[in-house]
C-alpha cells in the first residue's frame, strides 16, 4: 500500500473567516464562494446590496426578505470559485 506524501495547503472557509464589514447575510454557493448581502442604512435608495464573491452576480433592493431570496437562489446554482485574495 502506497502513503501518500503530498501536502495541502489551508483552504480559506467561508464559515470561519470574519465577514466583511456591513455584511448582514451570507450564502454559501455550490463551489464555495459566498454571496453576502450589505445593508447600507435608511439613507440609501437601495438599502440592500447583494454581491457573489466569484462571479460578477449583483443585485440591490429595499427589502431584506427579498435580498435574502436572491441571494439564496443565486448561491444555489452558481458554480464559480471564490476570487483569491489580492496580495501586493
Amino acid at each position: 500500500m502506497s502513503e501518500s506524501t503530498g501536502t495541502t495547503s489551508p483552504v480559506n472557509d467561508a464559515r470561519t473567516t470574519p465577514w466583511p464589514e456591513g455584511v448582514v447575510a451570507r450564502y454559501l454557493t455550490v463551489a464555495g464562494a459566498t454571496v453576502d448581502i450589505v445593508d447600507k442604512g435608511i439613507d440609501e435608495r437601495w438599502r440592500y446590496d447583494t454581491a457573489c464573491t466569484g462571479c460578477p452576480h449583483k443585485d440591490m433592493s429595499v427589502v431584506e426578505e427579498y435580498a435574502r431570496r436572491d441571494a439564496q437562489r443565486h448561491a444555489s446554482v452558481c458554480r464559480a470559485l471564490p476570487r483569491p485574495a489580492v496580495t501586493a
